[in-house]
């Protein structure tokens, strides 16, 4: 029996892996594109873009590792029911449960595992990555603009500019006080550039021939001016930054709570707090779904197995972001609500499954 269970087992390894290399390499396309922009186009030094692309890649494994496991699974037990491998089993007296406890001990350790990476890596890797990208900013500020394209500037600014020439931006829209209780303040300049004050250290955006507009009691005032200066970053920002709730481990989350007295706020770190923990456990939800689905579907071809496992993942990540929508801003605590898609899908996994054993 030892030997099924490790045949079932070598099985399964090698497409999890490779389905993970190609998932990993999909999710970073876009960062890769990037990245090669910022080191062509914009003069960013290799070394600074990769350590950004090394920050980047803990959460995308995130999603990836589950998403490979179900690949992997679909992949496998697909071909054994297409191949009557399944049917072979039984004729020889192996109980379906027998043949199915790899995949299953597989999901289960590696939920352990990114239950672990999840608290660990992922949460610093986040944080530092919000650092690394600021202080690449503070050292080639021009690599953050992107013409045509709103960009988060600080965190109260948002800023687009149709035309870029050399350090020179043209045609400027910016919103200032955005995400603040304060009405939020319109700057419309012909162009603009991005500069290092020595004085204080920060990265000042001065607009040039524009105007500014901002509501007041009596409608929109709006001033005219030649030169618009204001502050985006600074030297004591990167050293004062603070964590947010995604960036906490689960430990600084609980201290965080004791120390909230703001029920929204609170409510907000629980349901970050429950979301980390269920969501750690996809893998194994995965392989509960999985293994049913393959002995429906009976077709083991890697680009069918593909097609579904991205459906199915897909169907579990908006029952999380409704959770999460549920979490926050309804009555239902977090520790049900962000539970309810790997309840939902278990149960609908082990019904599938028992049918597939009886079958």
């Amino acid at each position: 029996m030892k030997i099924l269970q490790r045949y079932v087992f070598r099985e399964l390894l090698l497409p999890c892996l490779l389905c993970f290399s190609v998932l990993c390499f999909i999710f970073m396309a876009g960062y890769l594109v990037k990245a090669a922009d910022l080191i062509i186009g914009r003069g960013v030094p290799l070394t600074q873009t990769l350590y950004v692309l090394l920050l980047v890649l803990p959460s995308v494994m995130s999603y990836t590792a589950p998403m490979s496991l179900l690949t992997g699974v679909l992949i496998v037990f697909g071909s054994f029911t297409q191949n009557n491998e399944f049917r072979a089993m039984k004729a020889s007296g192996v109980h379906p449960l027998r043949y199915m406890t790899p995949p299953l001990i597989l999901g289960f350790v590696l939920s352990i595992v990114m239950f672990v990476f999840n608290d660990q890596v992922a949460p610093h890797a986040r944080f530092e990555l919000r650092r690394a990208t600021k202080s690449m900013v503070m050292r080639h500020p021009m690599a953050l603009i992107e013409p045509g394209r709103f960009v988060k500037i600080s965190s109260d600014i948002i800023f687009l500019t149709k035309r870029v020439e050399k350090n020179m931006m043209f045609d400027i829209v910016a919103h200032e006080g955005v995400d603040t209780d304060r009405p939020v303040r319109t700057i419309v300049a012909d162009r603009g550039q991005i500069v290092m004050n020595p004085e204080s250290g920060s990265l000042e955006v001065h607009l040039y021939d524009g105007s500014v507009s901002e509501s007041v009691d009596e409608g929109i005032q709006s001033v005219q001016f030649k030169t618009y200066k204001f502050p985006t970053l600074a030297e004591d920002d990167l050293k004062k930054m603070g964590k947010k709730k995604k960036d906490m481990t689960l430990a600084e989350i609980l201290v965080d709570v004791a120390e909230k007295t703001d029920k929204k706020d609170r409510r907000e770190l629980w349901a970050v707090f429950h979301q980390r923990i269920s969501f750690a456990f996809a893998s194994l939800v995965f392989v509960f779904i999985g293994i049913p689905i393959a002995s429906v579907v009976k077709r083991g071809e890697v680009v069918i197995s593909f097609g579904i496992s991205m459906a199915s993942a897909s169907l579990y990540y908006v029952l999380f972001a409704i959770a999460q929508t549920l979490a926050t801003r309804s009555g239902i605590p977090p520790y049900i609500s962000l539970w309810i898609p790997n309840v939902l899908l278990i149960g609908a996994g082990a019904y599938l499954l028992r049918r597939a054993i009886l079958s």
